[in-house]
């Protein structure tokens, strides 16, 4: 192992150091079986998952982030309720990657959990695991955990019902719209990204354009643009006049996605605005858009300090020349 070259590769070697009695020594045992292909390694892993020692069970619970398979997994998801947070975030953040089929079933029974220190923690923690599984087993819960009186949960189960992608899901969506926490109804703005033109996700949309915290307008200009969705080209074009530099960036990035010729003064004004980001953005879009009456602007913009938005201006340029 590269990282620990004074340990020799036997694994009973390493076996016998996971049980040294110096905590220090177990924790690096942990860190040294991190990508050891023996079988072994995991079975150590899991026990150290168990050990006295906060540091070694948040060391376990990281290593065990490089090893699949559904022990590991449901190892993970006991160390859930570890009474250490360290611990408690390791094992979330290695179990988000598992995608472990097997473990869905006893992740769908912990998203439910309403017993011990900490459950509101487990449920939230389970719903962000079956996120990226996409198994539709986990909707009802999902739906259900929409009502649930934590905030984390909340959010993790729109995550839930968002990759799931489900059109029976949409009213749930459309009413957690109105959540009173920001961070909820920022999920529901990435939740309703498969939303498509003509339907009721769209006014919602819409609508988050105009919310008052700004990362729920930048996700909502976000979902938008990737959603394609053409109705909300006007908005856009006042969202590209936002307070917030961000939103304005996400709002002509959309407006490139649509290719919206009408946008296009708007989208020029943003060439001379003092983000870098949004001057990026609004070259890229134009480029995207490839309207001759763009041409002007970006010539304007062709000294543009940063070397990248000169780059997309000239790009940019080359395309609304081609088309004219």
């Amino acid at each position: 192992m590269a990282l620990f070259d004074d340990f020799d590769d036997d694994m009973d070697a390493v076996a016998e150091r996971a049980r040294d009695a110096d905590p220090g020594i177990r924790r690096v045992a942990m860190l040294n079986l991190a990508e050891s292909v023996d079988p072994q390694a995991v079975e150590l892993l899991l026990a150290g998952l168990k050990d006295e020692d906060a540091g070694v069970r948040e060391a376990a619970a990281k290593a065990l982030d490089e090893h699949s398979g559904l022990p590991a997994a449901l190892g993970l998801i006991a160390a859930l309720d570890d009474a250490v947070e360290a611990v408690r975030l390791a094992a979330i953040e290695s179990l988000a990657d598992k995608k472990e089929p097997g473990s869905a079933p006893r992740l769908i029974e912990r998203a439910q959990e309403h017993a011990g220190p900490q459950a509101a923690f487990v449920r939230a923690a389970a719903l962000r695991a079956l996120r990226d599984m996409q198994d539709p087993a986990a909707m009802p819960v999902a739906l259900s955990a929409l009502s649930d009186s934590d905030m984390a949960v909340r959010r993790e189960a729109l995550g839930v019902l968002g990759y799931l992608k489900a059109d029976a899901a949409l009213p749930a969506l459309l009413l957690a719209a109105t959540d009173p926490e920001p961070a909820v109804r920022r999920a529901v703005m990435a939740a309703l990204v498969f939303v498509r033109s003509g339907t009721p996700g769209v006014p919602a949309l819409v609508a988050g354009l105009k919310d008052a915290h700004w990362q729920v307008r930048e996700e909502a200009a976000f979902s938008i643009g990737k959603a394609r969705l053409p109705e909300a080209v006007d908005p856009l074009m006042a969202a590209a006049n936002d307070d917030s530099w961000q939103v304005q960036a996400k709002a002509v990035n959309a407006l490139g996605k649509l290719k919206a010729r009408t946008a296009v003064p708007v989208v020029a004004e943003a060439l001379a605005h003092g983000s870098s980001n949004v001057r990026k953005e609004a070259a890229a879009a134009l480029g995207e858009i490839a309207d001759p009456a763009a041409v002007a602007a970006l010539e304007a913009a062709f000294d543009d300090p940063d070397p990248d938005v000169r780059k997309l201006v000239r790009w940019a340029l080359e395309r609304c020349q081609a088309a004219a």
